[in-house]
């Protein structure tokens, strides 16, 4: 693997950034990025690189065109009949588009029934808080709404568990290292290995997860491939695993960052983060090392699949709470439960019932515009050149109409913007269920992407009362982004 940015290496770990709502996409933080292996296998085929990539359909498991009766669920995804008994057909018909992404099973394993362990520093004012929240969550009904989309090959979903705490008698260290790499320096695994060999942390049974917070003033380096990411700077957290004894343990590094942002307190903000962290931790626990990174196990976007890879590349990483974050445009926020905020989670049987994948969901409709599989989720657009594409409208029960526009992800990382968009000569275009307008993206001559594959723009609908906010990801390169040459 060749070196890249932090951003691109850390889209294994989930650095999730609600914390610095500049770089509220993660791109710049969370590792929006596909893998080597992806863009090598897409640079291999001429016909990847050309506009008209229909003769890709073949070969394209997941992707697709989704209407009200596309009930089938691939079996890559582990899910099963479940779907038909969470969401039913409506008597609306839902206009044909492309298919909502699926996250995919690597195989490892999921935490069946999550045995979350909080951990405190001696002093941690919040110790109460972070405890009650994580005595409560599994039983929510944020909890039922997305852990059952998510289950092992052997047809077995997430759960519910329970969960076990420790206050530690010593203070936190005022920085602690950890690594994506085999062998790589992490006192904060030496740390656990110290506090499990001498029994202050209980021992770690079946679907453990550690969950840590780290008190404000500590300050947490993340390395990976050269770079490093640093706690509430770059990451607001991060979850991981490491070996010990025979096995694999799951941990989440939560630090108390003092500004939340998004309006939350920094309590708020740090639980928002551990559900985002505990969420990911459950549907994607553990990872297999390697000299050059460590690769995660459970769930994970498709970046084989040529129309999942512009979510990853976006939204600053593929697993489930990574593709439900809050954006500077607008978008899914927070659901609230019990007095927490909570982050939203992408959920597999809503996203293939057509239905708001980010759940729970707001009540009410949920409507977007999706690009032609092919030939418009993922766009070759030279330097001074355009590409026109087709969007198709979509919507999952009756709606008013509701506007499109587009951005560029650049323009809110302090970036330049490399493209620039039209619809049939406008800025904006109304729309509703089954319409299918044509938008034009302009690739800038002299404005330069922040990541090495090429820019992306993100398609944003927003209902007539604007209150509600949906974006679909359309990813543009050059032959040379996508090759590297």
């Amino acid at each position: 693997m060749n070196e890249r940015k932090i951003w691109i290496f850390m889209r294994n770990f989930d650095l999730f950034t609600h914390s610095l709502l500049a770089l509220a996409c993660g791109v710049a933080l969370a590792g929006c990025g596909t893998d080597d292996a992806a863009a090598t296998s897409l640079a291999a085929d001429d016909a990847v690189v050309d506009n008209d990539l229909g003769a890709l359909d073949a070969a394209d498991a997941t992707g697709g065109d989704a209407s009200a009766d596309d009930t089938a669920v691939d079996d890559a995804t582990g899910e099963d009949a479940a779907s038909d008994a969470v969401y039913s057909d409506a008597p609306f018909e839902i206009a044909s588009h492309t298919a909502l992404p699926q996250l995919i099973y690597g195989g490892i394993d999921v935490l069946h029934k999550p045995h979350i362990v909080t951990v405190t520093f001696s002093g941690d004012p919040y110790a109460d808080q972070f405890e009650k929240f994580a005595a409560q969550l599994q039983d929510t009904q944020w909890w039922a709404a997305w852990s059952i989309s998510y289950c092992s090959s052997t047809g077995k979903c997430i759960g519910k568990g329970d969960t076990d705490k420790v206050r530690l008698g010593v203070t936190a260290a005022k920085s602690y290292t950890d690594s994506t790499v085999l062998g790589g320096a992490s006192t904060i695994q030496q740390f656990i290995k110290n506090q499990l060999d001498a029994a202050t942390l209980p021992a770690p049974v079946t679907d453990t997860v550690y969950v840590i917070y780290f008190p404000q003033g500590t300050q947490i380096t993340l390395a990976s491939g050269g770079q490093t990411a640093k706690s509430c700077q770059t990451f607001g957290g991060y979850h991981h695993s490491m070996k010990y004894g025979s096995g694999q343990i799951a941990y989440a590094i939560l630090p108390e960052c003092k500004n939340a942002g998004n309006g939350m307190s920094q309590l708020e903000g740090v639980i928002f983060s551990s559900s985002h962290e505990i969420s990911e931790a459950a549907t994607d626990p553990y990872f297999t090392q390697s000299a050059q990174g460590e690769m995660p196990g459970g769930f994970n976007i498709n970046t084989q699949d040529l129309n999942a890879i512009p979510w990853d590349l976006a939204l600053g990483g593929g697993e489930v709470a990574d593709l439900c974050p809050f954006l500077p445009y607008g978008g899914f926020g927070y659901a609230e439960e019990n007095g927490y905020k909570l982050t939203r989670v992408w959920s597999n049987l809503a996203a293939k019932a057509n239905h708001n994948p980010c759940v729970p969901a707001d009540p009410g409709p949920y409507f977007n515009v999706a690009p032609e599989k092919n030939k418009g989720t993922h766009v070759k657009i030279e330097l001074g050149q355009s590409a026109t594409i087709a969007l198709h409208a979509f919507s999952d029960m009756p709606v008013k109409p509701w506007s499109v526009t587009a951005v560029d992800v650049d323009s809110f990382q302090g970036g330049g913007t490399p493209l620039t968009f039209d619809f049939d000569g406008q800025a904006s275009a109304t729309v509703n269920n089954g319409d299918v307008i044509n938008m034009t993206i302009t690739r800038d001559n002299f404005a330069q992407p922040a990541s090495p594959y090429g820019p992306i723009a993100m398609l944003i609908s927003t209902s007539a009362d604007g209150q509600s906010t949906n974006y679909w990801p359309i990813w543009c390169y050059t032959q040379k982004e996508l090759t590297g040459q």
